[in-house]
């Protein structure tokens, strides 16, 4: 063989040799199976269920109950329809939240509640108060601190009064509840 064969042997073993050290090393680099993502679908579901939490003393704080409940382990949220929130204070329901489906996430402290959503409160029988009942279509409580919000149309009855506005913020434990805006009333006094 001449030179000019060993030389373009060489050459091309050189050249072989730079091109699979950038082929390694962008494979090195760049891997080919990527992390997987995690898909949204429920891992689990209960049927007819009813959970109870209680407080730091053990007591009471909430039940909830419902049709169907679906875990969803991408991002540890529930999925629950025909859903029933009790809330206890001293060992008795203060109030009740209904709806037609609730989305629990942030490690079971936040709810998105939708569909025909239905507040009942229920005064102490010492109180010699009539119960409230709120409606509206969507509303967020906050479960540690049993706040409920809402922006949507809400409709308030105690008795035959009446209100109706946009927009409320409930205070569970106090018992208060705040209208937002376009606010109208209807008081029947005693």
């Amino acid at each position: 063989m001449s030179k000019l064969h060993y030389l373009t042997a060489l050459l091309f073993i050189i050249l072989l040799a730079i091109a699979s050290t950038w082929v390694f090393e962008s494979i090195k680099n760049s891997p080919i199976l990527k992390d997987e993502v995690l898909r949204h679908d429920p891992d689990y579901f209960l049927e007819n269920f009813t959970a109870t939490t209680t407080n730091i003393e053990g007591k009471l704080a909430y039940k909830v109950s419902g049709l169907h409940l679906e875990h969803y382990p991408d991002d540890n949220s529930l999925k629950l329809t025909q859903a029933v929130f009790s809330f206890y204070e001293d060992e008795r329901i203060n109030w009740t939240v209904r709806a037609n489906e609730a989305l629990i996430f942030q490690d079971s402290q936040k709810v998105y509640l939708s569909g025909n959503v239905v507040m009942d409160q229920f005064p102490d029988k010492k109180e010699k108060k009539r119960p409230i009942k709120l409606r509206t279509e969507q509303l967020f409580v906050d479960m540690k601190k049993k706040i409920a919000t809402t922006k949507s149309k809400i409709k308030f009855t105690q008795g035959a009064n009446r209100i109706q506005g946009i927009g409320m913020n409930a205070d569970m434990k106090k018992n208060k509840i705040e209208f937002m805006s376009q606010v109208r009333s209807r008081y029947v006094s005693p």
